[in-house]
Parts: C-alpha cells; sequence; structure tokens
C-alpha cells in the first residue's frame, strides 16, 4: 500500500508540521524524549511522527515500541487483550477487562528494556479511553518515567484529562490545507509512480480527502488503477466505487427520519457487522451525515442543537457499552421523535 510504501521514514520527511519536527529533531539529537501528547486533524502525520521518532531513537524500534489502538481496546476488551502476544502473561481471566488492561500497562511500562534506555508506548484516539484508565496512566507514568515515555495522539485533545496533558510537551499538528504540503507529497508520490496528476485531479483528491494525508494517498493508489492520467472523473469514479459507505450512512439517516424502523436496524446492522464498523466511527459518519441533511434541507438550526444532545449522550455512553447498537438504535429513534414532535424538548426526555 503506498501509504505505508511512502511513510517517512525519519522526522525530517514528515510534511507540513515544521514547528513540531524541528522540536522533536532536538531531542533525538539527545537521544531522550518527554512524555507528549500529539493533537491535530486526523491525517495530518501523527503517527507517522510516532514511527519515524522511534526509527531515530532506536536501532530495532520493533522491541521498544508498543502502539496501542484505544478504539481496538474499547471495542473489543478481552478479546483484544488475549490477542495481544506482548500482553499474554499478564492476562487474568478472572478481572474485568479494565483491571486487566491497566495492570498490564502498570506492569510492562515498568520492565526495563534490554537495547534501550527507555520504551516508547503509545496511545492512539487517547480521547476513547475512559477517565478512570487515564487516570491509571497518569500514575503509571509518575512511577515509570526511568523506563517508559508515553505519548498520546489524538483529534480531540479535550478528551485527554488534565492531569495527562499537564505532564505531557503538547504538540499540535496543523492542517495540511493552510500549506501546500498536501499538494507536494500527492505531486512527489505521481511522479515517482509514473503517473500524470492533473490539477483537477489534485483539487478532487483534497476535497474528498478532506485534508487527510492517508485517505488522498489511498484514492490517488486507486485511481491509479484505472489510468495512468489522474483526473477529477477519474478520482470521482474512486471515490463512488471505494467510499460507498456514505451513501449506506445517508439512507440510513433518511429511514430514522421518515419513521422506517425495520430498514433502520437493518442498515444499522450491517455496518455494524458486515463493514465491521467500530461505534464511535459510525456515529460521527452519522452525525456528518445529519448535518449534511439538515444543511442540505436547511432544517431548524435548534431542533439540529438538540439532536446533537441526543448524539453527545450517545458518544458518552458508548465510551463505557459493549453493546454498540443498541444505543446507537436508541439514538436514532429518539431523532425521529424530536424531528416529528415539534417540541423542544430536553434530551433524556421521549
Amino acid at each position: 500500500m503506498w501509504t505505508e510504501k511512502y511513510r517517512p521514514k525519519k522526522i525530517k520527511e514528515l510534511v507540513g508540521q515544521d514547528v513540531v519536527v524541528k522540536r522533536l529533531k532536538g531531542f533525538v539529537n539527545e537521544k531522550t524524549v518527554p512524555n507528549l501528547l500529539l493533537w491535530g486533524l486526523k491525517g495530518t502525520g501523527k503517527t507517522s511522527m510516532v514511527y519515524a521518532l522511534a526509527a531515530e531513537l532506536y536501532d530495532n524500534y520493533d522491541e521498544n515500541l508498543l502502539l496501542i489502538e484505544s478504539s481496538d481496546f474499547i471495542e473489543q476488551r478481552k478479546k483484544w487483550l488475549q490477542d495481544n502476544n506482548r500482553f499474554k502473561r499478564f492476562y487474568d481471566d478472572q478481572k474485568s477487562a479494565m483491571d486487566i488492561f491497566k495492570g498490564m500497562i502498570r506492569e510492562y511500562a515498568v520492565l526495563a528494556p534490554i537495547t534501550a534506555e527507555f520504551k516508547l508506548i503509545v496511545f492512539s484516539n487517547a480521547d476513547l479511553l475512559p477517565p478512570d484508565a487515564q487516570q491509571a496512566l497518569r500514575r503509571t507514568m509518575e512511577r515509570s518515567n526511568r523506563t517508559s515515555r508515553f505519548i498520546f495522539c489524538t483529534t480531540k485533545p479535550a478528551g485527554v484529562i488534565p492531569a495527562i496533558r499537564s505532564r505531557c510537551l503538547n504538540l499540535y499538528f496543523r492542517s495540511l490545507a493552510k500549506s501546500d504540503a498536501l499538494d507536494t507529497l500527492l505531486r512527489r508520490i505521481a511522479r515517482e509512480e509514473g503517473i500524470e496528476l492533473t490539477e483537477g485531479g489534485l483539487l478532487m483528491l483534497k476535497r474528498y480527502a478532506q485534508d487527510d494525508a492517508g485517505a488522498a494517498i489511498s484514492m490517488l493508489e486507486a485511481s491509479s488503477a484505472i489510468s495512468s492520467l489522474i483526473e477529477g472523473k477519474a478520482v470521482k469514479e474512486v471515490v463512488r466505487a471505494l467510499f460507498m459507505q456514505r451513501k449506506k450512512v445517508d439512507a440510513l439517516v433518511e429511514s430514522v427520519f421518515r419513521g422506517e424502523s425495520k430498514s433502520m436496524r437493518t442498515d444499522l446492522e450491517r455496518l455494524i457487522n458486515d463493514e465491521r464498523k467500530e461505534g464511535r466511527k459510525i456515529l460521527l459518519e452519522l452525525y456528518e451525515a445529519l448535518r449534511s441533511k439538515m444543511n442540505a434541507e436547511r432544517c431548524d438550526q435548534k431542533l439540529f442543537a438538540r439532536l446533537m444532545l441526543y448524539t453527545g449522550e450517545t458518544d458518552y455512553e458508548l465510551c463505557y457499552s459493549l453493546n454498540n447498537m443498541m444505543h446507537i438504535e436508541e439514538m436514532m429513534v429518539k431523532w425521529h421523535q424530536q424531528q416529528n414532535s415539534g417540541v423542544n424538548k430536553q434530551p433524556g426526555i421521549i
């Protein structure tokens, strides 16, 4: 995949993040790094920076880098813990998933690395971790500073508790739209792959990717399979073929507003099971589809605000739930009732 092929191998290769690059190069020169909070929009290079930093700190970073996708743990719980080879010896089936998780991180963090001064423990989408898990991580950070450094990556820094934020160096990853970094990256990849990327194709890639470099690269790769000349039309065909998810979510929202409960349940089950979508990702897509619908139809902004309150409630509930469908389905029922009531109800009152 081109996203991996063209992932930066060194810190200086990351485009569009000059301030972050300068700070981290200084730490690499000193062979040390503090605890970090990397935040910014999706696709701006946070994960790529983590891998580049590890590659420059260690001769073999596989031994000293542990990257935890928080959404996987929140979604799968004990299954994720059982399947993680590094944590198998810490697993205890008699404890809850959260207790096992906190104990595993605590025990792993204090183990001294064999070939380095410290390990890197990275949490992607750190805002998804419940507050009690974050509090436990804060204590572990303090106790294991000699053996481990913690890196938290997030698009929502407010979702990371202040106790962690204050103990990390905060580094902001700016939007790639604020520079020509994404243009430069896509043109370079096209040149190295021997394909021609037109201005129209470039504009269409940026439009559909919404400043997400990974998405833009994936769409460019898919478009190259159709033609070596990447024009706007080719990108549109790829988006229609590979990104039908949005249409399915739009159809689901339409079912909600029409009160078609059977279609709503069937479509939601398909998204969760067949598409293997994690609950909070589906919630985000539903939010985007709802916002587009409300804007296109010039709906009452007060109604939109009330529906968003239900969405916020569901977002919170999904942090602790093992049944995503139940909470999302309940939210959509409330959307339908609110849309048809014409009454300014408060969330929680149907």
